[in-house]
């Protein structure tokens, strides 16, 4: 279990290789680029003309090209399954020869964007055709045009009352307002609406419109000079031309389909020029050299010095500062790493904190396994986890840790299910009995959970003390890596004393032998139980005297000291958190047995068979996921909760290593 460790490093090399020295090392991806040094009048930051809005655009023009060609080809993502694929492997050749192509993929991508642009405008335009079109129905009985104001002697208003409208109605409320004479022709009505023409002498066009205005009245939103058949024959006439030109467009920009391949590599290829010249920028140089400053592992160092070593470079490392804010890159074996991902969604150590990822799997799986408790299902999710790793070996490093993380799960599943008789609860009896006329039963190794739930209980309670205590064991190892020795012994091994003192006295306490081992006599002595409570006791007081050293007024030194025996509460809050091992390792089993007994209580003969499968199947897909999912997020909240709080407290920023970042490919030259 470690963080490896850290080393400045200074590159100094010929400007004429820096090129070459920049791709090799982003091929590597050991280096964070860190800048050091401060600019002078030999060494300054030049910047290229090539700017990152550039390699944005084009990289967002790829994507753009990519989503577009994947929504018109109809090529399916693959599902959830193809997450675990992993990005396609190639010879590093391929980026180096690229730049051949370029052009040419550059020229596709501009292509479909152009006629997407065009397709979206010729779309936009057959929507408003289409509303033009709704809003002319009303108007459909009309012959003239909706633009008709009149003749020489007289004017004409067509449009729409705000409400469904009689003609006795429209006259009435025109005469309330003028007294001119009008013709009034309703060319339709809703309960909306009612679609007007209004007819009345030149002399009275003012006093209509204003009676026309108080009724509400309003023109038509649709201006045309075509009679509104007319119109709608014209709109749906351009609606089919727009949609000649869509398909037309579209296969025009499937054209390029069998280009995909080459607009993903694009993208890579710009994502890793990006990330080149990003450095470039950042880099001092003078009219010969430049200079490359940041951390390295030291695990990694000599793979560095041998892919520089054809280069004419000075290379140069040192120990950070003690107050240095260095990266961390955490290292485990195979199978601790797969619990690195808890370690690092919750926070990397600091330079004063040990990696607890080799701790956390020790404790890790037996949780996990012990939530769920059958050995059936346990045998599926390794499998399945299993089947996902050997199938997809290209997954990525992050996925890879977490598959693995649930196969072990899946192990110590199928572990504790033999040790409490569990496959898909009491299956194989039910099935046995209820199908094949004999019982089988399947005794468990060690014992049945629901028949001896207090003794599962005490196991898990003895399995969260070790935890706890072996929390405080690392928190002692800290404080004597720091040489603060009365941290070690005020803040851990008082503990220890106080902790110990009152499990021996519980432990020769009948009261608690009877709760959690069923009456059988105290396993302490009483004398050793007394003893126990006297050290408690002793440790107590160390605890009032010392706790609240920090504080030199001995009033508020007393009172943290009196609160930190108070602390006691808290260990026996989080003992009890690890209860929850017994509860959901109960709630995996029992979901199981009632779907077996649901399942065989309907039906007689194939009917039952295929009613028990059908029920078996649901119920315990259901009962899979949520228990998995219960099982992974609670083993979490132990680590992080009662074990991370004994000594962690992380804070450290990930290493950032300058590598090649890419979504679609990985070179084989960066694979470690």
């Amino acid at each position: 279990m470690a963080s490896l460790a850290m080393k400045r490093i200074v590159i100094c090399g010929l400007k004429s290789d820096r090129k070459a020295i920049l791709e090799a090392l982003q091929r590597l991806g050991t280096i964070e680029v860190r800048n050091f040094i401060e600019e002078d009048d030999v060494f300054r930051k030049n910047r290229m003309p090539i700017s990152a809005a550039e390699f944005e655009r084009g990289i967002h023009d790829a994507e753009s090209a990519i989503e577009i060609l994947t929504e018109l080809d109809g090529e399916k993502t693959g599902g959830l399954l193809s997450s675990f694929k992993g990005r396609d492997v190639v010879d590093i050749e391929k980026y180096d020869n690229f730049k051949k192509e370029y052009l040419d993929v550059q020229g596709a991508v501009t292509s479909i964007l152009k006629n997407n642009k065009e397709i979206a405008e010729k779309k936009a335009e057959i929507l408003k055709c289409t509303q033009q079109i709704e809003m002319l129905e009303p108007w459909k009985a009309l012959d003239i045009s909706l633009d008709f104001r009149g003749t020489a002697q007289t004017s004409a208003f067509i449009g729409a009352l705000p409400k469904e409208m009689g003609l006795d109605e429209i006259y009435t409320g025109i005469a309330e307002n003028t007294s001119a004479e009008v013709s009034i022709d309703i060319i339709s009505k809703n309960k909306e609406q009612t679609c007007i023409m209004a007819v009345c002498g030149k002399d009275d066009t003012a006093d209509v419109t204003s009676a026309l205005r108080a009724m509400g009245f309003a023109y038509p939103s649709v201006n045309t000079s075509l009679p509104p058949v007319e119109e709608k024959e014209r709109l749906q006439a351009r609606i089919a031309e727009c949609e000649k030109d869509i398909e037309t467009l579209t296969q025009k920009i499937l054209a390029c389909d069998d280009k995909k391949p080459q607009i993903k590599f694009m993208r890579d290829y710009l994502c890793i020029r990006e990330e080149k010249y990003s450095v470039i920028n950042s880099l001092p140089q003078s009219e010969h050299a430049f200079v490359l400053t940041g951390y390295t592992p030291e695990k990694y160092l000599p793979k560095l010095e041998k892919a520089l070593g054809k280069y004419d470079v000075s290379i140069e490392t040192e120990d950070p500062a003690e107050d240095e804010d260095v990266p961390v890159l955490l290292s485990n074996n195979a199978f601790s790493e797969s619990v690195q991902g808890v370690v690092e969604s919750y926070a990397l150590p600091t330079k004063t904190e040990v990696d607890p990822s080799f701790l956390i799997s020790l404790f890790y799986f037996v949780f996990f396994g012990f939530m769920l408790s059958d050995a059936a299902i346990g045998l599926l999710i390794f499998l399945g986890a299993l089947i996902l790793l050997l199938t997809n070996k290209n997954m990525e490093i992050g996925l890879k840790r977490n598959v693995k993380l649930f196969m072990f799960g899946g192990i110590s599943a199928m572990f504790w299910g033999v040790m409490f008789g569990s496959y898909f609860g009491d299956m194989i009896t039910v099935v046995s009995g209820e199908f094949f006329g004999k019982a089988l039963i399947v005794k468990p190794v060690w014992l049945d959970m629901q028949s001896h739930p207090m003794t599962v209980l005490t196991l898990a309670l003895g399995f969260g003390l070790l935890h706890i205590f072996t929390g405080m064991g690392v928190a002692a190892y800290q404080f004597l890596k720091q040489k603060d020795l009365q941290g070690f012994l005020f803040d851990v091994i008082t503990w220890y004393v106080v902790l110990i003192g009152l499990i021996l006295k519980a432990l020769s306490m009948q009261m608690i032998m009877n709760i959690l081992f069923d009456g059988r006599s105290p396993i302490i002595p009483a004398k050793v139980g007394d003893i126990g409570l006297y050290a408690a006791g002793v440790g107590c007081i160390v605890l009032i005297i010392f706790a609240g050293r920090s504080s030199k007024n001995p009033l508020k030194r007393l009172l943290k000291g009196v609160y930190a025996v108070y602390g006691i509460t808290g260990y026996l809050s989080d003992l009890l958190s690890y209860s929850r091992l017994l509860a959901l390792g109960l709630a995996t089993g029992v979901i199981s047995s009632v779907a077996n007994m649901i399942g065989t209580m309907f039906g007689s003969g194939v009917v039952k068979v295929i009613v028990y499968i059908i029920v078996f199947i649901i119920i315990n897909l259901i009962n899979i996921g949520i228990n998995t999912l219960g099982a992974y997020v609670h083993t979490n909240r132990l680590q992080y909760v009662e074990f991370f709080g004994r000594f962690y407290e992380g804070g450290s920023r990930p290493f950032e290593p300058y590598s090649i970042k890419t979504k679609f490919y990985k070179f084989k030259e960066t694979e470690q």
